[in-house]
């Protein structure tokens, strides 16, 4: 299922809104896959804008302190890092293309709606479908999450844009809470 936070997302919603409407939901979302202790990856094309989404998001977590492994290109070009640590889990931010998902709308994709084509595009090369199967059948990834914003622009640039980078630093924020939260929950766990 893609999760958007849909109540609020008409044209005339600010994205202010449309990101306050998902806040909750996603950080439920974030803890509760982050319990499976996933690899993250940071995918995206350096080249074109709003598609760097995930690499820019990886470049903040990595500053935190947040291990996250930077896929420029696609998931491919990191399958040798899936491969040496073999993780159970793994959740993939990135920029996607969602049909009727106004631009800067962080969305969040379990494997059912990787599976049934709900994503159009992550904008890159292998389409999602293929790459789940072969994630599974030779990495042993059991656990597939896709976080991450439609785009404004996919044209040329260094730079997100401005609305992007207001998405990005809520998405930051939201999943620093989630990290927290959830590193805190598992070491009261194991006390």
């Amino acid at each position: 299922m893609i999760r958007s936070g849909k109540t609020c997302l008409n044209e005339q919603a600010t994205l202010l809104n449309r990101l306050m409407a998902i806040k909750e939901e996603l950080l439920t979302a974030l803890m509760s896959f982050l319990k499976h202790d996933p690899l993250i990856l940071g995918v995206g094309t350096p080249l074109r804008t709003d598609d760097s989404f995930g690499l820019v998001a990886c470049d903040f977590l990595n500053s935190m302190g947040i291990e996250c492994v930077k896929c420029e290109y696609g998931v491919e070009s990191c399958l040798t890092d899936i491969n040496d640590k073999r993780p159970k889990a793994l959740l993939i931010i990135d920029a996607v293309l969602v049909r009727g998902i106004p631009p800067g709308s962080i969305i969040m994709a379990d494997e059912s709606a990787i599976a049934s084509g709900e994503i159009l595009v992550t904008t890159h090369n292998i389409p999602l479908k293929t790459l789940l199967e072969i994630l599974r059948k030779e990495y042993g990834v059991e656990k597939i999450m896709i976080v991450g914003a439609t785009p404004f622009s996919l044209d040329y640039g260094l730079d997100l844009t401005s609305d992007m980078m207001r998405s990005l630093e809520y998405f930051i924020n939201v999943f620093k809470q989630a990290f927290l939260s959830t590193k805190r929950d598992m070491k009261e766990e194991s006390a």
